[in-house]
């Protein structure tokens, strides 16, 4: 079965991260951009901590499409995401019908290379998929993406006029890179090109809304690959019980161009349930997970 690509699963999983329900509280006036966003990865950081006790269930479903729009292929795969946890993600459900690009495989039969392959592999090469090391949990790596990449200091933050998001008062922050960034390596490229606007509550930041887009095409992997598109939106659903246990879903949009032809994916990533947190492998398996989206079905 293939399973997302690290990189591509870091940066949904990093984008919704950022957008996870934090537990911090405070009332100040005239706050800057910057201030919003302090408090916002703050928040954020004692959430995580509030949360290690907790586990909670992670579907991401992509599905790609030819030029006219009608889906050629489409996955899911559904984990357990234990907060503070360094261990990888427990996978409990996978599924794939067709063949998706930039999906890494477990099985023998070789895949479409993923966005974290060797620059210099062709897009259509076949080879046998090599195993990779057991790594940290992918959501504490998206965690500590936020410092390793400088997020603060990579754009310029602007306030704008405050407004009202499901019936909640919201600080509205924008961003956009700052010219002339040091980007070395394809992360760094990435980051420097995006921009967007998030909606912070008011009484205790968390996120509520998030859109992100590339501000520009950037040149990700191999030489004559582009990234053209991508656009990635966050909403943080009513509560239905204790605020830190608040379900949310993501979505993000996908265009990857070659010289003659085109990837185009669509991508949903959702938080299903939160639950006390149970020992690493002994949650029960999906034999076959919906390929719909969550409210798609």
């Amino acid at each position: 079965m293939r399973r997302p690509s690290r990189f591509a699963t870091n940066l949904a999983i990093l984008l919704l991260s950022l957008a996870c329900r934090p537990i911090f509280a405070g009332e100040e006036k005239e706050l800057t951009a910057l201030e919003i966003f302090d408090r916002t990865l703050a928040a954020f950081d004692n959430q995580r901590t509030a949360l290690r006790d907790w586990q909670y269930y992670q579907t991401l479903t992509t599905h790609q499409f030819d030029s006219s729009g009608k889906v050629t292929a489409r996955g899911t795969w559904q984990s357990i995401v234990r907060p503070g946890d360094p261990r990888p993600l427990e996978y409990i459900g996978e599924r794939m019908e067709g063949k998706l690009s930039f999906f890494k495989s477990e099985s023998s039969s070789g895949p479409a290379p993923s966005p974290s392959a060797s620059a210099s592999a062709s897009p259509a090469s076949k080879t046998k998929p090599r195993e990779e090391p057991e790594g940290k949990n992918q959501m504490e790596s998206a965690a500590e993406a936020v410092r390793k990449y400088d997020l603060r200091e990579r754009y310029n933050w602007k306030r704008l006029p405050d407004e009202n998001v499901g019936g909640e008062g919201a600080y509205v922050i924008a961003f956009e890179p700052k010219p002339h960034q040091n980007a070395r390596s394809r992360e760094e490229r990435f980051f420097s090109l995006l921009a967007g606007k998030l909606w912070v509550s008011r009484s205790d930041f968390i996120i509520l809304k998030m859109d992100v887009a590339l501000d520009s095409p950037c040149h990700l992997f191999w030489i004559l690959a582009r990234v053209t598109i991508f656009q990635f939106t966050y909403i943080l659903e009513p509560s239905r019980g204790p605020r830190l246990f608040r379900l949310s879903k993501a979505t993000a949009k996908t265009v990857v161009s070659f010289p003659f032809f085109a990837i185009r994916q669509k991508h949903w990533l959702t938080i299903d349930k939160y639950e006390p947190r149970t020992a690493h492998g002994t949650a029960p398996k999906n034999p076959r997970p919906s390929l719909s989206p969550r409210g798609e079905e």
